[in-house]
């Protein structure tokens, strides 16, 4: 081998040698570029997978949400009515009992008690009784309960018994009806039937 055949060698060698170092240096740094990448696109993905997940999970708690609300509302609203049944059931019985109250002998002391208290306000002579027609047998019980001239009208608006009693010199009227007695009970039936809902 000659000098120059070896110093060519040598030379190669070199070009060889700086030639696989550059490529082993550019591949590193291609291969720290792509960490690089693929690390960012994970964190990418990962941030945007997180933000799906909240947005989903946020959207699945608003649905059960309002489905809970409407369910609480439907429910709400049976009880409500499942209520006003059960009033109107104790209610419609409590009517039948005051009728078959009106139609008994008892009936004649309540109506004179009624009177003789209703009779202490109205002392003019203008005091009219307004009985259901049916009442009109108890209109001498009524009479003489009151113990003062008085009239009496029929009023149909009365139902269940008992009487509305006016006199226009007074300015008075008072109301001694079954019906308006029944009535004022509904507050405190819903008061007190334990049928409230919370």
């Amino acid at each position: 081998m000659t000098p120059n055949d070896e110093k060519i060698d040598k030379f190669q060698s070199a070009i060889h040698h700086y030639a696989t170092q550059q490529r082993n240096k550019i591949l590193q740094e291609v291969e720290a570029y792509r960490s690089r990448v693929l690390e960012q696109a994970r964190q990418e993905a990962l941030h945007e997978t997180r933000g799906l997940i909240q947005q989903e999970r946020a959207q699945t708690k608003n649905r059960i949400l309002r489905e809970m609300a409407l369910r609480e509302q439907e429910v709400r609203r049976d009880l409500l009515t499942r209520r006003q049944e059960i009033t109107e059931e104790v209610f419609q019985k409590a009517k039948d009992a005051l009728r078959a109250f009106a139609a008994s002998e008892a009936y004649a002391a309540f109506l004179e008690r009624a009177v003789q208290e209703a009779a202490v306000l109205f002392t003019a002579g203008d005091t009219v009784f307004c009985m259901r027609p049916e009442d009109s047998k108890w209109q001498k019980t009524v009479q003489k309960a009151f113990g003062a001239p008085c009239t009496f009208a029929q009023d149909g608006k009365i139902h269940l018994g008992g009487f509305v009693v006016r006199s226009k010199s007074l300015g008075l009227a008072a109301d001694q009806t079954l019906d308006a007695m029944l009535e004022d009970q509904r507050a405190w039936f819903e008061a007190n039937a334990g049928l409230s809902i919370e």
